[in-house]
């Protein structure tokens, strides 16, 4: 069985953060995690709109070249969205072909020595976004998860806080994000704090 008992990172080690538009910018969550990591480097890999398949064809490039310690990747929310409403000109990518693409990412993350990866489910949808998409999420979630199962991965499950800052509010109410993808600029350190308890940091 593994043992996620210990620190994800060591003092002086490298994590890259792959992501979406949750990830990119200097006010993101990763911005919280490079103040509460002082001992560490935190690379921003976020590309706004990014979704498995793109980031794969990224991934030489924002991750294994920057020769990391360790790797965390957090996708699924465009994933969900593509191929429905205002996308549904865009191909879909099944909760399937999502996992998949995850324990793709983290197989070249192993072949390049990087042992350390975490992957998150994604934050979760609500005002306007699930207005027009409804309950598309759960089966993403699951996803993740199975891919951070079978790749040994820590999980972070970031739907679960995404449910408990929200309380009991109707999806339909915009709580925790700004447009009903995006969190509100507090989340983002509720975000960050949330990876580093799974991280045991």
């Amino acid at each position: 069985m593994l043992d996620f008992s210990t620190p994800f990172l060591e003092k002086g080690e490298t994590v890259v953060c792959l992501g979406d538009s949750l990830t990119e910018g200097s006010s993101s969550y990763v911005s919280f995690l490079q103040q509460l990591l002082p001992d560490n480097t935190v690379i921003n890999s976020g590309q706004g709109g990014d979704k498995t398949p793109h980031a794969l064809t990224r991934f030489q490039k924002d991750v294994l070249d920057h020769n990391p310690d360790a790797l965390f990747v957090f996708l699924g929310a465009n994933d969900a969205a593509m191929g429905r409403g205002v996308w549904a000109d865009e191909p879909t990518v099944s909760p399937e072909t999502y996992r998949g693409n995850l324990v793709w990412m983290a197989h070249m993350a192993h072949l390049k020595g990087i042992k350390k990866i975490s992957i998150a489910t994604p934050f979760g949808l609500e005002g306007k976004a699930y207005i027009a998409h409804g309950e598309i999420m759960k089966d993403y979630y699951l996803a993740a998860r199975a891919a951070a199962d079978e790749m040994g991965a820590r999980s972070v499950a970031l739907d679960a806080l995404f449910y408990e800052l929200r309380g009991s509010k109707p999806l339909s109410e915009c709580v925790v994000t700004r447009d009903g993808t995006h969190p509100l600029a507090p989340i983002h350190e509720d975000i960050a704090k949330a990876i580093l308890k799974a991280w045991n940091m």
